[in-house]
């Protein structure tokens, strides 16, 4: 009778453990907190902002200031808002948007697809990755890294 306690006992203390270590990374993101920051390293106009919730289980108005182009060429800035993303029980997210053509001969077509990822930190920061693919043109396609603070 008394193995079958300790057992019990040793089981009890096990799930608390992990409870407690769960909430205690899922607690890294900042409640109602606004997130920005840039690529590492940095590429001009490529900015990341988002929000948390003030439940602290959804990234919100997650934006990037201009899509990344990993060849030659440019033109105008073309931000792009991705979906509401849930933040998982170890504090990491991930979301996806896309860049819509609005003028010329392919107006109305996906032009790029984005994903990102994250990863909430100690001392109110945030590290993640974007990966943009330009439809038709994989060789502007690319990955970075980036990181925000609150």
């Amino acid at each position: 009778m008394a193995s079958k306690f300790k057992a019990v006992s040793a089981t009890c203390v096990l799930l608390v453990v992990l409870l407690v270590a769960s909430a205690a990374l899922a607690a890294n993101q900042v409640k109602g907190g606004t997130y920005t920051g840039a690529l590492t390293p940095s590429r001009t106009g490529v900015t990341v902002s988002f929000k948390v919730s003030s439940s602290g289980k959804q990234v919100t108005s997650l934006t990037i200031g201009n899509t990344p182009l990993y060849c030659e060429g440019g033109g105008r800035p073309t931000p792009v808002h991705f979906r509401n993303a849930t933040i998982s029980s170890k504090g990491t997210f991930a979301s996806t948007g896309q860049y819509v053509i609005g003028e010329g001969p392919k107006k109305g077509q996906v032009g790029t697809k984005l994903k990102i990822t994250g990863t909430f930190l100690k001392g109110k920061a945030e590290r993640g990755a974007l990966t943009t693919n330009y439809v038709g043109f994989s060789n502007c396609s690319g990955k970075s890294a980036y990181s925000a603070k609150a």
